[in-house]
């Protein structure tokens, strides 16, 4: 079985959270700044069987629950 991971980094001050949109925390920083929050409800994906050397695909979905830009620079898989 193949198993996708998502391991990502984005820029200082970034909050993460997998948690629903209404769940998430506030992207007021301790200063009063505005902040980005990635809201990811799902962190992983297990694929079904496959034959050694095909490609397989995956779409996650972030949404930025904040109130700055959310910049995501790497994502990789693991």
């Amino acid at each position: 079985m193949v198993m996708l991971a998502l391991m990502w980094g984005a820029t200082a001050g970034f909050g993460a959270s997998n948690q629903a949109a209404e769940k998430a925390p506030s992207s007021a920083g301790t200063t009063g700044q505005a902040l980005p929050v990635a809201v990811m409800p799902e962190l992983k994906y297990e694929f079904a069987p496959v034959v050694d050397g095909a490609e397989v695909t995956h779409d996650f979905t972030v949404k930025n629950s904040g109130k700055a830009d959310l910049a995501i620079h790497q994502v990789k898989t693991g």
